[in-house]
């Protein structure tokens, strides 16, 4: 069942993606037209993540958290967020997901990244330190 489920749900993302130009960018990217939005998007939910810090995370002391890839349409609009990678505790993994969802929207893409692409995924490393800060990094 659970891997029907799973069969269903990326068939559905296939077939909304079905002509949508997608641009994947990491935070490390400093020259592109997407690396330059997706540094300013990840200020933004640094901000709001401070903002809105969880107590769960002044409770641990992890070394890692989650690994997110974050999509965001053209208009800015949140498409979705997704765990790449667990910080070993589901309920820091919820927090990094709701600032995300938080943050939204995001501003839509400069003319010029439009012309390159219509969704942008932004693979985004985690880390929540106890006394405060958050690093989408």
């Amino acid at each position: 069942m659970l891997s029907q489920v799973a069969r269903l749900e990326t068939e559905h993302q296939r077939q909304q993606s079905a002509g949508v130009r997608v641009q994947r960018v990491t935070l490390t990217d400093t020259r592109s037209l997407a690396g330059f939005y997706a540094a300013d998007w990840a200020r933004k939910v640094t901000r709001v993540g401070e903002m809105n810090f969880p107590d769960v995370a002044r409770r641990l002391s992890l070394s890692t958290g989650p690994l997110l890839e974050v999509a965001i349409r053209a208009d800015g609009s949140l498409r979705d967020v997704r765990i790449l990678r667990s910080s070993g505790n589901a309920e820091l993994d919820r927090a990094a997901q709701r600032i995300v969802k938080l943050a939204a929207p995001y501003p839509p893409f400069p003319d010029n990244l439009r012309q390159q692409a219509d969704l942008l995924r932004i693979e985004s490393p985690w880390r929540f330190d106890p006394v405060g800060r958050v690093r989408a990094r």
